[in-house]
C-alpha cells in the first residue's frame, strides 16, 4: 500500500530501520499453512536464528516502543501502544516456552511453529514502529519556502513587486496592496505607510525598509483532550479486560489436554490485536497525505479531532472570498460614445503606465482582444488619475475631482454614478480636454467573489456552521459583496468590538475556525481553529497546527469533511479490530482450539484496506453548487 511503501523524504535511520522491521511482517507471508512451498524452508530448521532475529527487532530496534510503554504504565496508562507490547511479549514468551520444550529430533512442522510465534510477537512491536515512522514521514513538510528577504533599505521602481514586508521611508506612490489595505482596492502609500510582501507597486518610486517577518501569534499549546483518541484507549482497556476474564474463566474450567499456559500467551497475542497498530495510523497518514494534496499543510494531527468540534466558520475580508486585485465590472458613457470604443482609449492610456486602476482596464480590453494605439505624454498625479494622447485625444481617468481640476463637467453622470456607489462599486471618470472638454463616461469597479466563494459558503451552512465575515459593514462594497455571497452575518475588521462578537459567537456555536490572510482578529481561544490562508501568513504563523498555500476557499469545507471522515474511519478499524480478536483469538480459545495467524492476517489486511480506500474515494473541491 502507499503509506507502507512511501520512502519520500524519509530520514537515513528510518530507511535503515525499514527492511528490519519489514522482515518479521515478511516471515510471517512466507510461513503460512502454505510453507512447503516458502524459499525460507532451506532455514526453518534451526529456530534459534529466528528467536535472535526477533529479539534483535523486539527489544533492539523496538526499544523506542518499549520505553514509551514502561512510561506509560508507570503512569498506570492503558492504551493501544500497551496493549501492543503485551501481546508482543505473550507472543516472544510463548515461542521461549515452545523452544524450550521441542525435542532435540523436532521435525520441520514443530519449529515452523516456533518461527511464526516468535514471529509474530517481532511483528507487533514492527507495527508500531512502523507506524511512528509512517506519520513522521506524513507530516514532515514538503512545502517550500519563501524567497529569502533582502535586508536593509530596497528601492521599489514602478510596476514592480514589492520583495518584502516593510515600511516606506521615501516615495509617494499607489499600489495594489490586498493584504495592507482595508480591501482590495488601490491604496497611496506614503513615508511612514506599511507595504507587504507581494503587493505591485504603482507609477511611483518608493524606498521601503526591510522588516523582520513577525510573530502574530507564539507557538500555543495545542488542545490534547483528544475524545478520539479517549475512545481508542477504553477500547483498549476494554481488551485487556476480556483477556483477563476469559484466562480466568478458561482456567478456572480446564480439563483438557494441551498446555493451558501456552494457550493463553497465544490467545493474549492474537487480542492484542495487530490492527490496534494501524487502527490510527493508517487513516493518519492518508488523511494527512490527502490534505497535503489540497495544498494543506497538517503540523499537528489533533487539529483533525478540533476540526470536528467547529461550529463556526469566520472569514477574514482580505484574500479568502476576494480576489487579489480590483476588476472593471462595467462602463456607462455618455451619449454618442460607444462603450467599446471608450474602453479601448482607456486601455491605451492604462498601458503607457502603471496605475493599479490602469492595470483593472487593461486587463478588461486584453480579455477581449482589442486592439490598442499608443499613447503618448503619459502623466499621473498619484492616487487622482492620470492622463495621455492617444487616437488625436487628450484622455484623463481619474476621480471625478481630478476632471474637473481639468475643467470637465460630470453632471451629466452624476445620478448613474451615485447609484453605482449605492451598490459598492468604486468610479474612475473618463474624460477629454482635447479637441473638447467634456466627460466620456464612467467606469465601475467592483470585488466579485473568487471562484468557489460562494459554493464554499452554501455548503458551510449546510454542515450546519454558522458563517461571518471580518468586513466593514459602513462599506458599500462590502454590503453587497456580503449579499452575494449570502453569508451569515459581517464582524467589524480590526476593532475591539469584534473580540465581543467573537465570544457571542462562540457561545452560541461552539469552538470557532477562523480563515484569514492577514492578521487574525483580537478573542480567540485555545479551543479555536486558526487556518492561516496562504504561504507567507503560513511562515508568520508557526504556532498554528494547519495552514493552506492554495486560495481555495471550497478547501475549508473539504477540510472538514476531511476531519469527519478521519475519524469515522479510526472507529471503523477499530471495530474491525474488535471483530478480528473475537474471531481469530477469543473464540478459538474458549472452543480449545489452536488459532491460525495467517487468517488472522487477512483480517488485518482488511483493516489497512478499508482505511486507505475509505479516505482516498472522499472527493475533495468538488463540493460544487450553482453559483449566482
Amino acid at each position: 500500500m502507499r503509506w507502507l511503501g512511501a520512502t519520500q523524504n524519509m530520514t537515513l535511520v528510518d530507511g535503515l530501520r525499514l527492511p528490519l522491521l519489514l522482515a518479521p511482517l515478511l516471515v510471517l507471508g512466507l510461513t503460512g499453512t502454505w510453507w512447503g512451498l516458502s524459499p525460507l524452508k532451506p532455514v526453518l530448521d534451526y529456530a534459534p536464528a529466528m528467536l535472535a532475529a526477533t529479539a534483535l527487532v523486539q527489544f533492539g530496534i523496538g526499544l523506542p516502543v518499549h520505553l514509551r510503554m514502561i512510561g506509560k504504565l508507570a503512569r498506570l496508562q492503558v492504551d493501544g501502544d500497551t496493549l501492543l507490547i503485551v501481546g508482543a511479549g505473550a507472543a516472544f514468551v510463548l515461542g521461549l516456552l515452545r523452544y524450550r520444550h521441542m525435542p532435540a529430533d523436532a521435525e520441520i512442522d514443530m519449529q515452523v511453529v516456533v518461527w511464526r510465534d516468535a514471529a509474530f510477537g517481532a511483528g507487533l512491536v514492527s507495527v508500531a514502529m512502523l507506524g511512528d515512522i509512517i506519520l513522521r514521514q506524513a507530516q514532515r513538510s514538503v512545502l517550500l519556502p519563501l524567497p529569502r528577504a533582502p535586508a536593509g533599505r530596497v528601492v521599489v521602481p514602478p510596476g514592480d513587486l514589492i520583495p518584502a514586508d516593510g515600511v516606506v521611508v521615501d516615495g509617494l506612490s499607489e499600489i495594489q496592496d490586498p493584504v495592507g489595505a482595508d480591501d482590495i482596492f488601490p491604496i497611496v502609500v506614503r513615508p511612514g505607510a506599511r507595504v507587504h510582501l507581494g503587493a505591485r507597486n504603482g507609477d511611483g518610486v518608493l524606498t521601503i525598509e526591510v522588516q523582520k517577518a513577525a510573530q502574530t501569534i507564539a507557538a500555543r499549546h495545542v488542545v490534547t483532550d483528544d475524545r478520539l483518541q479517549a475512545v481508542l484507549d477504553w477500547m483498549a482497556r476494554g481488551t485487556l479486560a476480556i483477556v483477563l476474564v476469559v484466562i480466568v474463566v478458561q482456567f478456572w474450567q480446564w480439563s483438557g489436554p494441551g498446555d493451558p499456559v501456552a494457550a493463553a500467551l497465544r490467545m493474549l497475542s492474537l487480542a492484542a490485536p495487530l490492527g490496534l497498530g494501524f487502527v490510527a495510523t493508517a487513516p493518519s497518514s492518508e488523511a494527512l497525505t490527502m490534505a497535503r494534496r489540497l495544498g494543506v499543510e497538517i503540523r499537528d494531527i489533533a487539529v483533525f479531532d478540533r476540526l470536528r468540534r467547529i461550529g463556526g466558520v469566520v472569514i477574514g475580508h482580505r484574500g479568502v472570498l476576494v480576489p487579489d486585485r480590483l476588476r472593471l465590472i462595467t462602463v456607462t458613457p455618455v451619449d454618442g460614445v460607444a462603450a467599446a470604443d471608450l474602453i479601448r482609449r482607456a486601455a491605451a492610456v492604462a498601458e503607457a503606465g502603471f496605475d493599479p486602476w490602469g492595470k483593472a482596464i487593461l486587463d478588461f480590453a486584453v480579455t477581449y482582444r482589442m486592439r490598442l494605439k499608443p499613447a503618448t505624454h503619459y502623466q499621473n498625479k498619484i492616487g487622482s488619475g492620470m492622463s495621455a494622447r492617444t487616437e488625436n485625444q487628450e484622455i484623463l481617468i481619474g476621480t471625478r475631482e481630478f476632471l474637473e481640476q481639468h475643467g470637465i463637467d460630470c453632471k451629466v453622470l452624476g445620478s448613474a454614478a451615485a447609484k453605482a456607489k449605492e451598490q459598492g462599486r468604486r468610479l474612475r471618470w473618463v474624460g477629454e480636454t482635447f479637441p473638447k472638454r467634456q466627460v466620456l463616461g464612467v467606469m465601475l469597479f467592483g470585488a466579485p467573489s473568487v471562484s468557489g466563494a460562494v459554493e464554499a459558503v452554501k455548503n458551510l451552512e449546510r454542515l450546519g456552521l454558522e458563517t461571518a465575515w471580518l468586513a466593514n459593514a459602513d462599506d458599500a462594497a462590502h454590503v453587497a459583496l456580503a449579499k452575494h455571497l449570502k453569508i451569515g452575518r459581517l464582524l467589524p475588521d480590526g476593532t475591539e468590538i469584534v473580540e465581543e462578537k467573537l465570544r457571542k459567537m462562540r457561545g452560541k456555536s461552539g469552538p470557532l475556525l477562523v480563515v484569514a490572510a492577514d492578521e487574525p482578529p483580537q478573542g480567540l481561544t485555545g479551543k479555536d481553529v486558526m487556518l492561516p490562508f496562504g504561504r507567507r501568513l503560513m511562515e508568520q504563523m508557526p504556532g498554528t497546527g494547519i495552514g493552506t498555500i492554495r486560495h481555495d476557499p471550497r478547501i475549508i469545507v473539504d477540510l472538514l469533511r476531511l476531519a469527519s471522515r478521519h475519524r469515522q474511519m479510526v472507529l471503523m478499524n477499530a471495530a474491525i479490530a474488535y471483530i478480528a480478536a473475537l474471531l481469530f483469538a477469543f473464540a478459538p480459545f474458549w472452543l480449545g482450539r489452536r488459532s491460525d495467524l495467517g487468517s488472522y492476517e487477512v483480517g488485518v489486511v482488511l483493516i489497512l484496506a478499508l482505511s486507505s480506500l475509505g479516505l482516498r474515494a472522499m472527493p475533495t473541491t468538488a463540493n460544487e453548487v450553482d453559483e449566482e
